[in-house]
């Protein structure tokens, strides 16, 4: 059994330059990125999704909290343990170490066979032969003024609270799950067969950390920030459904949430993902015309959804604080490590994905 541990050991601290050697060969051909995902990753995720969603809680909340009380022992047990070792201190306090790094070695790796290949792949505009193009800020806003009518359509439609503020009727999580497993209809590319989203029991303690959703690699599962603003909600099920199915980019995940929610029949899905591309969309265009964007506010801004967006200001004001900035940061890293060279500035590159889909509809219709 020594022998046998020793040799698991010394396997397990090789996959760590192994994990580096994949990831420089899908970072420099994007064919075998794409291999990879379509014909490996695909169905790794369908069967340990599935499995995960057999228990109506995240595993992921329940794994992370274990691994935290566990390192956080552990650790302990390495220092003690070599201050206990009389004479092999040395070499007591290195076993302990190359453990450690045998536990690193096997996340690192799992994380990227399970989630960080896939940022390599070929983006959704590749793959659906959409065709983005510099546009003019006039084009920018017809899209903000088509967005901003069927919000407000939609908002009409959902159930509200005595605030005036949208809540969620029906089981959305399955909503959410049903409408990104039907884009397989339209774009075959987009996998179905997945399960539904999690809704986190930590979800305050995620916006204390400015995260509404996180896809957890080790479980497959898409968890859920379920204490923000109700109508925010369906929209983040879906992108972390995508990133689910392998859409790891922030612009690609949000593009197939905004497909899923506006394609559903379902109000509650429908305001969701105009109202999120409409604050994308409509930022951008603050940042190009103020007056422009004055007029939009004015003549297509209803009631109901100003009253939506200054709930969700109003909620995430008071997390505004040292703790949320760090982890912004960390996401922001995090986002560079993979490749994504804006950091959270990509979250902003959907608006072109937006207009290219609204000039797309625009000629399909006249």
């Amino acid at each position: 059994m020594k022998k046998l541990f020793k040799s698991v050991r010394f396997w397990l601290i090789v996959i760590l330059p192994l994990t580096f050697l994949l990831k420089y060969l899908f970072a420099n051909c994007t064919e075998a990125a794409n291999f990879y995902c379509d014909y490996i990753y695909r169905y790794i995720s369908v069967l340990f999704n599935r499995i995960a969603g057999i228990f109506p809680f995240s595993l992921a909340e329940y794994l992370i909290v274990t691994a935290v009380i566990f390192g956080t022992f552990y650790v302990f047990f390495i220092i003690v343990s070599s201050l206990m070792s009389s004479g092999k201190r040395a070499r007591t306090f290195l076993i302990g170490i190359s453990n450690l790094l045998c536990i690193v070695s096997a996340g690192f790796f799992i994380f990227n066979t399970n989630c960080g290949f896939n940022y390599y792949r070929s983006d959704f505009e590749e793959l659906s032969g959409m065709k983005t193009s510099p546009t003019n800020v006039h084009q920018l806003y017809d899209t903000c003024v088509y967005l901003a009518e069927n919000a407000a359509e939609s908002g009409k439609k959902v159930q509200r609270d005595q605030n005036g503020t949208a809540v969620l009727t029906g089981n959305t999580y399955q909503i959410a799950a049903q409408a990104v497993n039907d884009l397989h209809q339209k774009y075959d590319f987009i996998y179905d067969g997945y399960a539904a989203p999690k809704g986190v029991v930590f979800s305050r303690a995620m916006s204390y950390m400015n995260i509404t959703g996180v896809y957890f690699p080790l479980t497959f599962e898409a968890n859920v920030n379920v204490d923000v603003p109700k109508y925010t909600i369906p929209s983040t099920m879906c992108h972390e459904l995508a990133h689910v199915r392998g859409f790891m980019r922030e612009e690609d995940a949000n593009f197939v949430s905004f497909l899923a929610c506006t394609m559903a029949d379902n109000d509650d899905l429908n305001y969701s993902g105009y109202m999120m591309a409409l604050s994308y969309s409509a930022n951008a265009l603050y940042a190009a015309d103020k007056e422009l964007y004055a007029e939009l506010v004015r003549q297509y801004y209803t009631k109901e959804m100003i009253t939506d967006m200054q709930s969700s200001s109003e909620y995430w004001q008071q997390f505004e604080t040292p703790v949320a900035e760090t982890a912004s940061q960390i996401n922001d890293s995090y986002l560079k490590a993979n490749d994504q060279d804006d950091g959270v500035k990509s979250y902003g590159k959907m608006t072109d994905l937006v207009i290219a889909y609204y000039i797309d509809l625009s000629k399909n219709a006249s």
